[in-house]
């Protein structure tokens, strides 16, 4: 799975791109125009809530995850 995450003008400019592995922990592949501070925080944030992402995102897919 992965997320995106933008600035505070929510810019296409701005976002971040980060995958999420099974463990929660996340690879960031784009950091957009965020500081380490905004980052360090969006990963913990998916790092205590990725299991509700995952089910919440599976849930709106009709192919489920990764199909």
């Amino acid at each position: 799975m992965h997320v995106h995450a933008s600035d505070r003008r929510m810019t296409e400019a701005g976002s971040a791109k980060l995958f999420v592995r099974g463990n929660g922990d996340t690879e960031v592949k784009e950091r957009g125009m965020l500081t380490d501070k905004e980052l360090r925080i969006i990963r913990e944030f998916i790092k205590e809530n990725y299991k509700e992402m995952y089910i919440k995102w599976s849930s709106m897919s009709p192919n489920g995850f990764y199909k």
